[in-house]
This record gives C-alpha cells, sequence and structure tokens, in this order.
C-alpha cells in the first residue's frame, strides 16, 4: 500500500510537471503566431489578409470572386489523430509493479515481451476497427482508475502465461482473461484468445535454464513418470485420451522402466487394453457399484482423485507382467492379487477379451523387436554378462559367430563362452566358445568331452598347437579350427632318387636271402608252416582287421549315402557320426596312408581316389 501510495504521488507530480510544460509550450506558441501575423501586415501594406471588405455599416464595398470547382475537399487531421499514425513501441508504454522484472527465467521474459507486443499490435489492430485504439484506452482507463499502465500490464500477463503454458505443458490460468474481458468484453477476449494460442506455439525452444525451471526432458516435454526422456512422446503422438489415461495411472518404478523398449510395449499393450474397456464402456454389459462412472470420468477428463486407482494399478502391473514373459533374463512378477481385482471390477465379457488381448499381444511380439529390447537392456546395463550370451543365442544362425568375436575382449567373456556352451546346438558356435574358454583356462570334464567329439583325434596335435599360440578369435581362426573336425589329408612327397637306391638295396638284400635260406623248393615247407602259424594269429585276435565291413559295402554299392542315414547308423553303433567315420578312417589309414571315408554336400562317401583299393581290401577280407 505504501509503495503505491508513493507511486501515486510521484505520477501526479509527474502530471503537474507536463501540464505545466504543455501550458508554457502554449503561450510560446501564441506569441510565435502574433509574432509572425505582425511580420505579414508590415510586409503587405497596401493589401487586405481578405477578399470581401466590410464597411462601417456592415455592407461590402468590393467582392472577389475565387474559383473553386477544382478543389478538392481534404479533412484536416486532429492532432491526436496524426499521433496515431506513428508505430507505439508498447514495450516503452510497459511499466511493471516494482521487483516484477526480476522474476522467473530469462528466456521466459524475453519470449513474454515478443509475445505482448504481438498481442498489443493484434489488439490495436481490433480496436481501430471500432474507431478507437488501445492507447486511447490506455488513456482512458487511466483518467478514470488512475493506473495507466493496468490495460498494458494485463496483457503482459496473459502473454506470461501462454509462455509458461508453452514450456510447462500446464494449463491455463482464465483470471487474467476475465480482467481483460472487464476492460474490451467477451468477443474481444475470445479473439485474442485464439490469437494467443496461435502465437504460442512459434515460441522458441526451451534453453538448458528453462529446461532446469520447468524440469523438461531435453526435446522440451514435461518429464512423465512413464516417459522421463520424453522420447515416447517425441516418436509417436498420443491423444489427449490416452494422455488423460497414462497421466492418471499410478506410477511403476521397477527396472525395466528405465528400459525403453521395455517401456514402449508396456505402454502399447496398456493402452491396447483401454480400448477394449473404451469400447466395453458403450456396450449393454452388466457393471457393479459406480466401476462404469469411474472410467468414464477418466477417459472424459473428469477424473477425481483415487477414483479407480486400484484398478488402474492392476492393469498396469499385468500389462508389465506379459512384457516380462517375452523378454529373456527378466523376473516374472507374481499378479495372483491383481488378477482377481479385475475379474471383480470388469463384466466377464471384458475379463475374457483383456486376457486374450494379453496373449495376443505376447505372442505378436517378434524375433526383430526381442533383438532391440536386448540390446536396450545390455545398453542400460553393460555388466550384465548373461544378456551378452542371449544375444548371441537368440541372433540369427549367420550372425551368432560375429556377435561372439565382438566380445573376446570383455572381461567376462568366459562366463559369456560357458553359458553359450550350455545351451548352443551350433557345433561351430560351441568349437569357438570351447577354444576361447581353454585360451583363458582348463576346460571342465564336461565341456573337454565336447571338444573331443568335434575334433578328430588324429588332430588334437594341431588343436593344441593353435591354443599354445593364444591366437584371437576370428572368422580366420574358426575356419581352422573347423577343419580339425575331420581327419587331414597328409601329401608324401618322395625323393625319386633315394626310392631307386632304395629298390637297389632291396635287390641285393633279396639275394643275400636266397643265399643264407635256399632255393624256393627247398624252403616251401617252411613258409606253409610260417602261414599256418600266422592264420592261427589271426583267428586268436578278437579284433577284426578292417571294422564295419557293412557300412563301407553300403558306400560302395551306393556311391553315397546321406549324413542323417550315416548318423542313424552310427547311433545304432552307440556312438556320433564323426567319432563313427573317424574310428573307420584311421582303421584304414595304415592300408591308403590318408582320409578315405569323407562328408561332402551333405553326404557321405569314399573319396573317388581309394575307390578301387578300398574295394580290393573289401574283396580280399571276404
Amino acid at each position: 500500500m505504501l509503495i503505491y501510495f508513493i507511486e501515486g504521488i510521484v505520477y501526479i507530480i509527474k502530471g503537474m510537471i507536463l501540464l505545466k510544460n504543455k501550458y508554457a509550450n502554449s503561450n510560446i506558441d501564441k506569441n510565435r503566431n502574433i509574432v509572425g501575423l505582425k511580420s505579414s501586415n508590415n510586409g503587405q501594406k497596401n493589401k487586405e489578409t481578405i477578399d470581401e471588405r466590410i464597411d462601417e455599416k456592415g455592407g461590402t464595398n468590393e467582392i472577389k470572386i475565387i474559383e473553386v470547382s477544382d478543389i478538392k475537399p481534404i479533412k484536416i487531421p486532429e492532432k491526436n489523430e496524426l499521433k496515431e499514425t506513428v508505430k507505439i513501441n508498447w514495450i516503452k508504454e510497459l511499466v511493471l509493479p516494482f521487483g516484477r522484472n526480476k522474476m522467473g527465467v530469462s528466456q521466459v521474459k524475453d519470449e513474454t515481451l515478443i509475445l505482448y507486443e504481438k498481442l498489443c499490435d493484434f489488439i490495436d489492430g481490433e480496436l481501430r476497427k471500432n474507431k478507437t485504439s488501445l492507447n486511447k484506452e490506455v488513456r482512458r482507463t487511466k483518467a478514470g482508475a488512475g493506473y495507466y499502465y493496468n490495460i498494458l500490464y494485463t496483457i503482459y500477463c496473459i502473454s506470461e502465461e501462454h509462455i509458461i503454458k508453452a514450456y510447462s505443458g500446464g494449463y491455463y490460468n482464465l483470471y487474467t482473461y476475465n480482467i481483460f474481458e472487464g476492460y474490451f468484453g467477451r468477443d474481444l477476449r475470445d479473439k485474442v484468445f485464439v490469437k494467443a494460442q496461435e502465437l504460442e506455439k512459434c515460441v522458441s525452444p526451451p534453453k538448458e535454464n528453462t529446461l532446469i525451471y520447468f524440469n523438461l526432458t531435453e526435446n522440451g516435454l514435461p518429464r512423465k513418470w512413464w516417459d522421463k526422456d520424453g522420447k515416447l512422446r517425441g516418436s509417436r503422438e498420443f491423444s489427449k485420451k490416452e494422455l488423460r489415461i497414462l497421466n492418471t495411472t499410478p506410477a511403476r518404478t521397477t527396472i525395466v522402466w528405465d528400459i525403453h523398449e521395455i517401456k514402449k510395449q508396456i505402454i502399447m499393450l496398456y493402452l491396447e487394453i483401454w480400448q477394449i474397456i473404451s469400447s466395453g464402456l458403450e456396450k449393454d454389459l452388466k457393471w457393479k457399484n459406480k466401476n462404469r462412472t469411474a472410467l468414464k470420468n477418466i477417459l472424459d477428463g473428469g477424473y477425481v482423485y483415487f477414483a479407480g486407482y486400484n484398478i488402474l494399478a492392476s492393469l498396469i502391473k499385468v500389462s508389465e507382467n506379459a512384457i516380462r514373459e517375452v523378454v529373456p533374463n527378466t523376473q516374472i512378477l507374481n499378479i495372483s492379487k491383481e488378477q482377481d481385482n479385475i475379474k471383480r471390477y470388469f463384466p466377464k465379457e471384458l475379463v475374457d477379451d483383456i486376457n486374450n488381448k494379453l496373449i495376443e499381444y505376447k505372442n505378436g511380439i517378434n524375433h526383430e523387436e526381442l533383438i532391440e529390447i536386448l540390446n536396450d537392456m545390455i545398453k542400460n546395463n553393460p555388466s550384465d554378462w548373461k544378456l551378452k550370451a542371449e544375444k548371441v543365442l537368440m541372433a540369427e544362425a549367420d550372425k551368432r559367430i560375429s556377435i561372439l568375436i565382438d566380445y573376446k575382449e570383455d572381461e567376462d567373456f568366459v562366463k559369456i563362452a560357458k553359458e553359450i556352451a550350455k545351451k548352443t546346438d551350433d557345433e561351430n558356435l560351441l568349437l569357438l566358445c570351447l577354444y576361447g574358454i581353454e585360451r583363458e583356462e582348463k576346460l571342465s570334464q564336461k565341456n573337454a568331452k565336447l571338444l573331443k567329439n568335434i575334433i578328430h583325434h588324429s588332430n588334437i596335435s594341431i588343436y593344441e598347437n593353435i591354443l599354445k599360440s593364444k591366437e584371437v578369435l576370428s572368422l580366420k581362426l574358426l575356419n581352422r579350427l573347423v577343419k580339425l573336425k575331420t581327419p587331414i589329408r597328409r601329401k608324401i612327397k618322395l625323393n625319386m632318387d633315394k626310392v631307386e637306391v632304395s629298390k637297389r638295396e632291396l635287390s641285393e638284400t633279396v639275394e643275400i636271402v636266397k643265399e643264407y635260406i635256399g632255393d624256393e623248393g627247398e624252403n616251401k615247407e617252411f613258409h606253409e608252416n610260417n602261414f599256418e602259424k600266422e592264420i592261427v594269429i589271426d583267428k586268436c585276435d578278437d579284433k577284426p582287421k578292417i571294422k564295419h565291413e557293412d557300412f563301407l559295402n553300403l558306400i560302395l554299392d551306393k556311391g553315397s549315402i546321406e549324413v542323417e542315414e550315416g548318423k542313424k547308423i552310427a547311433m545304432d553303433n552307440g556312438t556320433l557320426l564323426n567319432a563313427f567315420i573317424s574310428d573307420i578312417n584311421q582303421e584304414l589309414y595304415e592300408y591308403v596312408q590318408d582320409q578315405v571315408i569323407i562328408i561332402k554336400d551333405d553326404y557321405i562317401k569314399i573319396d573317388d581316389f581309394y575307390v578301387d583299393t578300398i574295394k580290393e581290401l573289401v574283396m580280399s577280407e571276404k
């Protein structure tokens, strides 16, 4: 009150000074006119200032006629009208209350002044249509109320409310508009409101201080518990009804709500359930108590706090649990109470529709969406090695190896590899995992047995040499390891000069033996006796020289057999296909010094180079 009283005294003093100056200026102008008139009369002594002279009796002695038909009438503007044609600086005319311009954020004040100036121009233009102006109305209220800035300050407050609404996402305070309506009526008030909403869309994006002051996200949206970073609202436009539903839903604070892709799936499922509820409200169903009214209030914006709170909490929790059930490495919630609450609250038809929607939505999440969820989970928690193992296992077959290699420098690589080794049926992926584990530590008995079943026993020494080199995981390394699954063909290069020498030495040895033993006839009986001994030895040996003769005959007869058929035969013999083939190749190695049975294009066959040799061996056994 004291401040306003002092301000009033100041304005009265200023007004008195202005009146004094105006009076002094008018006297000066009057004196100037008199001086100018005298000067004019002195320069034109013999001329009359008017064309009609009046005599002493009131008559006219002489009349001069002037032609005025070609002169167009022009209205001489009043002094005030001349002043109105000049653009007024509305910001300069604005006077804020004491301390008012020290409040708030600088960006809000700047944007408020910009909007204020545009609104003043708009209001002035609307008033001129009715042969008045904003400036005149300001002067009129100044004379009547004593506060010449009231109207302009009201417009400033209206501008500020729209700027705050634009940044905060809150609601309009219509109290200031009611004051404005008292000045100019409802019609202009409504026009100004529409214009302000239009200009509100042109407000500059919020700067850092504004984001902090209004607790906004980086994209300038108000923070909500269901969308703290604003990404959901940035990627999808939510209807007013959807926003009302989400804003009235009790907050969930579990860890999955920090993962964008999971949160997105929960929200989408939750809103689809509400579509079912919204449709059910229009049907002739049997509702209990005031449940239907509470749900309608939520949808229509007539929400009363705590009305329907429990059912909203139940619906959002069952939605969250449905997504948890399809997301790997995520705990399942206990939702028995929530399910009972839904059964009690809704008609049976709606309960069935909601349960069907939960099942349908879970089944509808595709592989790509699950991979996106998994990537977001790893991004949110990079130290969770189980998620990385799941990413490898869930990847497409042609991408698993590459993803595993990407984790070769991970501090938890051994844990990742062990987890994959437990679950994968991809032999090449398993081989690389086992190598990666053994590169760092000794294999467990179970993993060592798995490795033995994959690598051919004749290649163990080669594998151990690779292991000693500590070669890092790569596609090139994998190709080398895969070759160890089957016996490696060894090429023998003979030195023909040495062969000739050996032949000569052999011939000399034969001649010496002949001389020592005698001729063939004399030693015939000796040879027959030795052969009988050899036969006896062979008969005493439990193991035949060539195992699995029937398997070789089958391949020789057909030319080749399918891998699946080979697996079945191997299983009938109590072993795996690779081990079965390795045993046969090992037995034949002493005859051909090479790998005989090979797998090519999903078929098992005998190397073409050794087909005739194997036929001779099989026939000789018969």
